[in-house]
């Protein structure tokens, strides 16, 4: 109880007796309790007083004319007034003292014994002071349950979900239905780069129970509260309005008047000094007096809500790298996947279709005069299709300019497809646009090796949309990807068209080269028959000449006759390898394989150039095998091989031996004629199998022949599925080997 002047009570006495209440108010004021009071006597006025003004206590008597103490309790209930009420009473049994009490009323003093009064009044009012701070130490209880009841909820709405709409509506809802306001909207920074300040935010969440939210939803707001309390709302501040007044801002009156708004609270979204938006709270009924607990409670949803803004946006960032990724991947298996080019086209602009989520995808090829429509994907079979449209060249010069925007920026940004300068400016570019129902474009240029091929244009037919940077560089990288896939098509046709033509010079060079084997086969072989038919001739008259059948002949003579006889042999032998290798080349040569003793074999080929060899003074050596004694071939051809092989070697050794070695290995039976003479130099080794080749001018004075004994040998070994193979040192001697399977394969001859 307030214990100096400067705070008395506010006191209402009800009496009927003016002598009673200056005895109530004397017994106060004589014990030092300063007060002030009203003095009624009839329950309209009592009711009127409790009604229009706040007392400290009531004093009553217990029966009063027209009305009791009873009446009195029941009036200042009604009115809501928690004061104590003392019954000051001049008789009043026990019985009745307690119903009195039980009914509501603080406590009573006896009129005989109003001494007591101050210290009833004393203990009356602290018990009340006491109540009122227990009530309201329950009312803040309550208040903070209710609060941490709504944030449980908010939280566990936060880990049941990452899609931050479904939680944003679900805990605006809340909000509305447990501050029981009239609107409850999320408020999103429009840019959250645009840190320096506020000028237009989104109503991106309204709450369901809000009137007209369709009309707020999705709202722009360019003005009212956030304008004027920007720097409050950026530093984190609440704006807390209980009224408006009336000196704000006409942008604030304005909205304020649309809305019908009384109070509000504005509460920003702060994460890490960043402002994410704000929770705008406003009563439109009445006017409203924020609790500090109803502010504090919005302030904590905030602070958790731009956390959960902010995980949201990393969740989505997360989510657009992987499907970025994943268009990336497939974008680069599509490029692997052909070399059909339409195949390609029609897969990227696919692709791009389904990733960006537009209406309509076309590549367009520039020709001489027109814009063409390449290829183009389409959502729906509702999308009107573009391919029919070709666009003048002549309207777009001014617009495809090497130094213009387009080429060097490599964008075309059009929200407002037919609100865009340039749609202004040129009629196809409208033309298309309302033809073909674009409400927003996004064009970049296609450039092939830096020749300006086309455009790939994504278009948005049912609804306006703004792309992102992020997504502005994807399609660039797209069209990039659409360029290779054009270079790579146009260089496999460019490459395809010389293989073909160099097919075809190859198949022409091929059938005039083997008319020319053809002709060359047949002409030896009718050279070769008509040179052994006069051959023949001199043959004949030489041997007659050398058995003098027809008179004697002088020394002289015979050295003539026998150098005849000795050049028509080496003729002969020449005219019949140049047979057998025409035979060879025309594939008409067929040989007749058998089981040969290789003893036998051997043995007559190194007699046939033993004679040559002792003239030489050179060593003839036969080395074969033990376990060698059968081999399957054609005799008479592995006889000339061999022949081939020996002859040569003595030819070319002037000292030392030449040897014929024989032994099996690996399956395959080897021949091997080693010698100690000249050698063969390595840069020569490769023209050995090569028709009418002898190695050097020296050699060709030195030694005589064609060189086909060598040729015609290799072809004889492959006729048997086998080898020749060399090996020699230049001025140690050569090794040449003749390797034969032992089953002899199926061969068709080789040229």
């Amino acid at each position: 109880m307030p214990s100096s002047p400067e705070l008395p009570l506010k006191l209402l006495l009800v009496e009927d007796s003016a002598m009673d209440a200056e005895l109530v108010a004397l017994t106060l004021e004589e014990n030092g309790v300063p007060f002030t009071c009203d003095i009624v006597d009839s329950l309209s006025t009592y009711q009127q007083c409790v009604k229009e003004h706040d007392y400290d206590a009531v004093l009553a008597d217990y029966r009063l004319p027209g009305f009791t103490a009873y009446e009195a309790l029941a009036a200042l209930q009604s009115a809501g007034r928690d004061v104590p009420l003392i019954l000051v009473t001049g008789s009043l049994g026990e019985e009745a003292a307690v119903d009195c009490i039980k009914a509501g009323m603080t406590d009573y003093v006896m009129k005989d014994r109003l001494f007591r009064l101050p210290m009833v009044l004393r203990r009356s009012l602290q018990e009340y002071a006491l109540r009122r701070q227990k009530l309201a130490a329950d009312q803040r209880l309550r208040q903070q349950t209710r609060q941490v009841a709504i944030m449980n909820q908010v939280l566990r709405k936060m880990r049941e979900t990452l899609v931050l709409d479904d939680l944003m509506q679900s805990t605006m809802d809340l909000l509305h239905r447990v501050l029981d306001v009239d609107i409850c909207a999320l408020l999103m920074q429009e840019d959250v780069a645009q840190q320096s300040k506020l000028q237009t935010v989104i109503a991106r969440c309204v709450s369901q129970p809000t009137p007209e939210r369709d009309r707020l939803l999705g709202r722009k707001f360019e003005c009212g509260f956030q304008r004027h309390y920007g720097d409050r709302l950026l530093q984190g501040q609440s704006i807390v309005l209980s009224t408006i007044p009336i000196d704000s801002p006409v942008d604030i009156l304005s909205i304020s008047q649309s809305w019908n708004i009384q109070s509000t609270l504005i509460v920003p979204m702060l994460y890490q000094q960043t402002y994410l938006g704000s929770i705008a709270l406003h009563q439109c009924q009445r006017q409203r007096d924020w609790s500090r607990e109803e502010v504090d409670l919005v302030e904590a949803i905030a602070g958790q809500f731009a956390l959960a803004i902010h995980q949201a946006q990393l969740f989505e960032q997360v989510q657009q790298q992987a499907q970025r990724e994943q268009f990336l991947n497939q974008l680069g298996q599509t490029l692997n996947s052909s070399l059909d080019l339409d195949f390609i086209l029609q897969e990227l602009v696919r692709l791009a279709g389904e990733y960006f989520g537009v209406d309509r995808v076309v590549l367009l090829r520039h020709e001489a005069e027109w814009i063409v429509p390449q290829t183009e994907w389409r959502a729906s079979d509702a999308v009107i299709p573009s391919l029919d449209l070709p666009l003048p060249m002549h309207e777009w010069q001014d617009f495809f300019r090497p130094d213009g925007d387009y080429l060097t920026q490599k964008v075309w940004h059009a929200p407002v497809f037919l609100e865009d300068p340039w749609v202004q400016k040129i009629p196809s570019a409208r033309l298309r646009g309302q033809r073909k129902h674009i409400q927003s474009m996004l064009s970049t240029p296609i450039l092939v090796r830096g020749q300006h091929y086309g455009e790939l244009s994504l278009d948005c037919t049912q609804t306006r949309r703004t792309f992102t940077t992020d997504e502005i560089q994807l399609v660039q990288r797209l069209a990039d990807a659409t360029a290779i896939a054009l270079f790579n098509a146009q260089s496999y046709e460019r490459l395809e068209k010389l293989v073909q033509e160099r097919t075809q010079e190859l198949e022409q060079e091929k059938r005039i080269s083997e008319a020319a084997n053809r002709a060359k086969s047949e002409f030896l072989t009718h050279m070769s028959h008509e040179l052994r038919t006069p051959l023949t001739g001199i043959l004949g008259f030489a041997d007659v000449l050398s058995r003098q059948l027809h008179g004697p002949l002088s020394s002289l003579q015979r050295q003539y006759v026998e150098g005849i006889r000795s050049c028509g042999d080496h003729l002969l032998d020449l005219i019949n390898d140049l047979l057998d290798l025409s035979k060879i080349e025309a594939g008409r040569e067929e040989l007749f394989f058998e089981p040969v003793l290789v003893q036998e074999v051997c043995d007559a080929c190194m007699s046939m150039v033993q004679e040559t060899a002792q003239k030489r003074g050179l060593r003839l050596i036969l080395d074969i095998a033990q376990d060698v004694t059968v081999c399957t071939a054609d005799k008479r051809r592995l006889k000339q091989i061999l022949s081939n092989l020996l002859a040569n070697a003595v030819k070319f050794t002037d000292e030392g031996s030449v040897t014929l070695k024989v032994w099996q290995q690996a399956k395959a039976l080897h021949f091997a004629v080693i010698d100690t003479g000249i050698g063969i130099a390595p840069s020569d080794q490769s023209r050995l199998f090569q028709a009418f080749q002898q190695l050097n001018g020296g050699l060709n004075r030195k030694y005589e022949g064609t060189g086909l004994g060598l040729v015609l040998s290799s072809k004889l070994a492959r006729l048997h599925g086998g080898q020749i193979t060399v090996s020699s040192e230049l001025g140690k001697g050569s090794c040449f080997t003749v390797i034969l399977p032992e089953k002899i394969p199926p061969l068709s001859p080789s040229p």
